[in-house]
């Protein structure tokens, strides 16, 4: 067992700003832990398997300030996992996708998990456009334009993962930088982690939070933290998603739409939504529970994945 020295850094800067105190600190390292301290966050707490190749992991404070953040781990390399998000709408359509909400997805596709994506024109419609590329399958959905939202995530038909931006002039094309084969892509707005160090700034506000990032070693990470439901649950800044990344190894992470668009669902053995989506308004005083009230989003990606049982003899779910 470690020294308390041990503890990482993202509880260490969290409790600087004031954010966390240390025995939220202790009491948030014991609440899914193998041993109470280790030398990093992949051996201190304890994922729980939930597919072959997925592992899923609930963190979870009340004091200072409440959190409860969601953290799926996936192996690439799994040959039974796989990706699909959103398709394009109809030819008839007059926008690109039609709406609909992460657990509708992944039960139409039959798949095992799925969290939300793109920042899309939330008008309550139901068909909208997406913000920035999005890519399904081969097809592309939605091209880059001119906003904000400038970084994606390409997920290969290999499952190569591989974080691209838009190119200068890019806007009405597909092109990136990198240039990459086009498979299943989402954009975000903001790239938390780059060759393994935080590329945010400390300040910010807290929200709720959906995020991706990738590891050295082929390991896909989902970050869904709820928000905005004072005395329940805070909401992250980016700076805190970010930091968080990097303390579970990941080299590349990037943020996609939150807020109450942000969604986690796990199929156990039916799919069902395990975060609290957040309406547009909540009333004071009243705390959500599971699955909260869901958003009809603008695109998803959906992941397939093989039952435990399915493990072939010998194999261990450790890592």
């Amino acid at each position: 067992m470690a020294s308390m020295s041990a503890t990482n850094t993202f509880y260490r800067k969290i409790r600087k700003r004031g954010s966390l105190s240390l025995p939220a600190l202790f009491f948030l390292f014991l609440f899914f832990t193998a041993t109470a301290f280790a030398e990093s966050p992949e051996k201190c707490h304890a994922w729980i398997p939930v597919f072959r190749g997925v592992d899923y992991l609930f963190l979870h404070q009340e004091t200072p300030l409440p959190q409860r953040i969601h953290l799926v781990k996936i192996d690439l390399k799994d040959p039974a996992i796989r990706f699909t998000s959103t398709p394009p709408n109809t030819e008839k359509a007059r926008r690109e996708t039609r709406c609909e909400t992460t657990l509708a997805f992944v039960k139409e596709k039959k798949a095992q998990l799925g969290i939300n994506g793109n920042f899309f024109i939330n008008d309550h419609q139901e068909d909208t456009d997406l913000l920035g590329l999005a890519v399904s399958d081969g097809t592309v959905v939605s091209l880059w334009d001119k906003g904000w939202a400038k970084y994606a995530v390409n997920i290969a038909e290999d499952n190569q993962v591989t974080f691209v931006a838009r190119p200068e002039g890019g806007e009405n094309t597909s092109e990136t930088v990198p240039p990459v084969k086009l498979f299943n892509a989402l954009t975000g707005n903001i790239m938390l982690v780059e060759d393994g160090k935080v590329k945010t700034e400390e300040e910010g506000d807290r929200h709720p939070r959906t995020a991706v990032g990738l590891t050295a070693d082929q390991k896909m990470l989902f970050l869904i933290a709820d928000g905005r439901q004072p005395g329940h649950c805070t909401g992250l800044t980016y700076h805190d998603m970010a930091t968080l990344f990097v303390e579970f190894n990941a080299v590349r992470a990037l943020a996609l739409d939150g807020g109450g668009s942000s969604t986690l669902v796990l199929a156990d053995p039916e799919p069902r939504v395990v975060n609290v989506p957040l309406p547009a308004t909540v009333p004071e005083g009243v705390v959500l529970n599971p699955p909260g009230v869901e958003r009809k989003n603008g695109n998803n990606l959906a992941v397939f994945a093989a039952p435990l049982e399915s493990r072939q003899s010998g194999e261990s779910s450790a890592e």
